[in-house]
Formats: C-alpha cells, structure tokens, sequence
C-alpha cells in the first residue's frame, strides 16, 4: 500500500516501526499487530500518518502506543474493545483520544475514558458517572506537554535528572529524542562514548558536561530494560 505522506506531517515527527517499538518498550511485532492487525482483526488506533510502503509513524502515532501499553500492561484487555473506544471517541467528534489528556478506566472488558471537559467516552453505555472506580494509572501522562489549540500532546520528557531531561518534540530533530538543555540527540551522545572511548571524552568532544552524556546513556539502558 502506497500513501502520500502531507508535508506538514513531517514537522509532526517521524519514525519507524522499530524505533516506535524501542521508544514504547514494546516489541516489533507486538507494535505491528496493534497498526496493522492481524489473524483477522483491524488495526487498534486511527494512524495520524497514513500507513505506507515506509511504514513511517507520527508523534501523535507513538503516544497513543505508549497508551495501549499502559492499558494492556494493567489487564489484558482486547484491542478490539480499544479499538471500539476510539471508534466511539471519533463520532463525538474526538480525533485520537489517547493521545489528549484523559483518564482510563477498565470494567470488566469494557474501557471507560473520561476527558479534561469532564465527557465521558464509553461504547456500551451501560455505565454512571458515579459508578466510576479508580482510574488506570497512565504514568507517561504526567510526563506529556499538550498543546492548548488542539489538545494533542505536543512534548514527551521520558526521564528527568537534575536540571537535564530527555525530551521528545516532534518539531526537534523529528521528534529524536534530545538531551535537554544541550540540544544534541542522545543516539548522538552515545555514539560518541563509543567512538572517543570515554565519558568524559565524548563529553570534551562535543563541548558538553559529562552529565548530558550519562543522561543519554541511562536512557538508552532504560529503553534497552
């Protein structure tokens, strides 16, 4: 399947499915069954790029995996009930739910989500407002930025130490993840270790403390767990 990719999508960030997968902590195929489906079933989320022979993904793309995750590490729920909950979202004229601020709760097989206007987007019905329990703890929703035009998360900060973070900007380095406040990307900053033979070297190359590089370093340790 071939699909033009809009321009403006480029400013939106880019990845592909395997640099998706690393950056969610999800495995590869796992990933392409929740795009594309597989053994019958659809896909789970409404791609913000359209799928490809490149099989490029999108920031927004990548956020609402991280939320799938999320979800399906709490319970095993079926991607068709996600699915479902997307689907029902879209025709309250809600794009990508996962992908705006929002709580998530789980009855049963069933998935309740409850957004920042207070509406609440549920496929059956059949649940009350006060019948709602505690919500499934999202932690990557404490470490998103979003927009206030669209209400799309606009920034992802995965790991924070001291006064230097790694953040994922979609309109930086297309959405690499960067070392902040130096600007480089941390795939950058690990190389280098490897290339000068030290810390404290690729530091001097690269005119950064040696803080920036272990940061980047224990990133890529937490992506590799």
């Amino acid at each position: 399947m071939v699909a033009v990719i809009p321009e403006q999508i480029y400013s939106e960030g880019l990845y592909t499915v395997d640099q998706a997968a690393r950056l969610a902590r999800v495995p590869a195929r796992v990933l392409r069954r929740w795009l594309d489906g597989g053994g019958g079933s659809t896909a789970t989320i409404h791609r913000r790029i359209p799928r490809s022979d490149a099989g490029a993904l999108g920031f927004i793309d990548l956020i609402q995996l991280l939320a799938i995750r999320a979800i399906r590490n709490k319970r095993r729920l079926s991607l068709q009930k996600i699915r479902e909950t997307i689907d029902e979202a879209e025709k309250l004229g809600i794009q990508y739910p996962f992908a705006r601020k929002h709580q998530t709760y789980l009855f049963a097989d069933d998935v309740v989500l409850r957004l920042p206007d207070d509406r609440v987007v549920q496929v059956t019905g059949k649940y009350k407002r006060q019948d709602l329990i505690k919500p499934v703890v999202e932690l990557y929703l404490d470490d998103l930025v979003f927009d206030d035009k669209t209400g799309l998360a606009a920034e992802y900060t995965p790991l924070r130490e001291g006064d230097r973070n790694i953040v994922i900007n979609p309109t930086i380095k297309f959405g690499a993840p960067i070392v902040h406040p130096s600007g480089y990307a941390a795939s950058t900053l690990i190389d280098a270790v490897e290339s000068e033979g030290s810390i404290e070297a690729a530091a001097e190359a690269f005119g950064v403390s040696d803080a920036d590089v272990k940061i980047a370093l224990r990133y890529d340790d937490l992506l590799a767990a």
